[in-house]
């Protein structure tokens, strides 16, 4: 099984900060846009958690994030994307440090995050849901707190947003395993080395049909909000950004953005369309 350290995951952000000399000689040289725009292809970061991101053995990338920023490059006459697999707590890191232009992965907006880098305007809107095995807890947990309470084994993706949860919720960090991807979480779920996998609703529905799982699933987790996930930005790229916001609204009023999520399974109420990235950064600061 692989896994990463819980103590990485919590404790690798104090690399943030540490960017590679050639990032800020490519910066200089006319900014990201025109480089990209030179060179015709963008180096991306992504996750392996389809439908929200996942690299194909042949090296294309599928999933709603990458398809859409796929649309988006184009638009910005930027026709290829190249990309990098890794744990979502090691997208940004990796950005920051030059291995990857932006992140294409549909990343949670959360307070951190946003103090960090520059947020795309929302893709996904997707909740998290609890999965235990029928009849192996005794007490069905329906919340953080109860999976809290009931101090059981609880399994999350490495780095990401559940795990931030649970931590903030005051989970004990021994209680909490973490994976590189959701197929190694529901294995160790089967083999009871976790007795809840605690992941996005929308890929653990898929998983659960294609295994044909005996399981129970709790959805929505009333403590659990469904956050906004978007890709993600340096801070100093701002006319790339605003670039890309740009022609992401654009795919938005035209009906393409629609389109796309759909493909994969997401639906995104129309109300939730015109959501902007500010709006959440400044509804998640407000909240805590």
């Amino acid at each position: 099984m692989l896994m990463i350290s819980r103590r990485k995951a919590l404790l690798g952000t104090a690399s943030l900060l540490v960017a590679q000399p050639g990032l800020a000689m490519a910066q200089a040289n006319g900014g990201m846009l025109a480089r990209l725009r030179a060179s015709k292809v963008a180096k991306v970061g992504i996750a392996n958690q389809p439908p929200f991101s996942s690299l194909n053995p042949d090296g294309s990338m599928s999933g709603v994030a990458p398809s859409m920023a796929k649309a988006v490059l184009e638009r910005l006459g930027i026709p290829n994307m190249q990309g990098a697999v890794a744990s979502y707590g090691e997208l940004i890191p990796g950005m920051l440090a030059g291995r990857w232009d932006f992140v294409a992965a549909s990343l949670t907006i959360t307070k951190e995050r946003c103090s960090q880098v520059l947020f795309s305007d929302p893709l996904s809107f997707e909740g998290p849901c609890i999965v235990s095995v029928k009849g192996r807890v005794s007490e069905n947990p329906r919340t953080m707190a109860d999976m809290i309470k009931f101090n059981l084994r609880i399994g999350v993706n490495a780095g990401g947003a559940q795990l931030r949860a649970l931590m903030d919720a005051g989970a004990k960090p021994d209680n909490v395993s973490q994976f590189q991807a959701d197929p190694m979480m529901f294995d160790a779920l089967l083999a009871n080395r976790i007795q809840i996998a605690f992941l996005s609703h929308l890929p653990a529905t898929a998983i659960i049909r294609q295994r044909k799982l005996d399981v129970d699933m709790v959805f929505p987790v009333a403590d659990a909000r469904a956050p906004g996930a978007g890709n993600a930005f340096r801070t100093q790229d701002v006319e790339f950004h605003e670039a890309y916001q740009k022609e992401l609204r654009a795919l938005k009023s035209s009906g393409e953005f629609v389109a796309i999520s759909n493909r994969f399974g997401f639906e995104i109420p129309p109300e939730l369309i015109g959501t902007t990235s500010s709006q959440l950064c400044e509804n998640v600061s407000a909240a805590k």
